[in-house]
């Protein structure tokens, strides 16, 4: 993995991942993001609390809260949806002459706005909010290599770590790792892209 995302500069909660996910439960797998960097490679760290009461632990398996390695895998893929969606975001907020962490800023002015802290400004949420009412996007693996390292269990935290590392077009690869306390459960590279017409729409505000 590159160098880390700068822990604490990006806070997000599950209200605002909703926001910029197309994904529901019981299939959202990220719940928090807790950095993200641009530069020098695209970067995320994110993760997924995991509870007892878990859909899937009923049938996976009774009398023993395995979480499926499937599940840490399209965790990874989200986080790494994630990545392309604020790094589109900046990137077309410089085209129109602006700054790439304004969307940082609006970003953690959301999150503020769902924690009911002072400080919220409600104009500068509908920015970023109301383009994304307007936008499909999917993201889709073409390749998945991944090795599952350790196994995870209810009660447990995945941490999610995401670096963008090639494009080529709208193709793109990355250096993936999942852990808990800190030691890594999966590590691989996943190669994707994700369609949204999210220009478009932003060239319209």
């Amino acid at each position: 993995m590159s160098a880390r995302a700068a822990k604490g500069n990006l806070c997000l909660g599950s209200n605002v991942i909703e926001l910029l996910l197309p994904h529901r439960r019981p299939l959202l797998m990220v719940d928090h993001v807790t950095g993200y960097a641009a530069e020098p490679s695209p970067q995320l760290t994110a993760g997924r609390h995991i509870s007892a009461n878990e859909e899937v632990f009923a049938g996976h398996f009774p009398d023993l809260h395995l979480w499926p390695g499937v599940y840490t895998i399209e965790g990874l893929g989200q986080s790494c949806h994630l990545v392309v969606l604020i790094l589109t975001l900046q990137r077309l907020h410089r085209e129109q002459g602006g700054d790439s962490e304004d969307v940082l800023v609006a970003l953690r002015n959301l999150e503020l706005g769902y924690r009911l802290r002072p400080g919220f400004r409600p104009e500068l949420a509908e920015r970023i909010v109301g383009p994304l009412r307007e936008v499909n996007h999917l993201g889709v693996s073409s390749a998945v290599e991944i090795k599952l390292l350790q196994p995870v269990f209810a009660g447990q935290r995945l941490d999610y770590r995401v670096t963008l590392t090639h494009e080529i077009d709208k193709l793109k690869r990355f250096d993936v790792e999942a852990l808990v306390r800190d030691e890594p459960v999966a590590r691989g590279v996943m190669t994707g892209s994700v369609a949204f017409d999210l220009a478009g729409v932003l060239r319209k505000t």
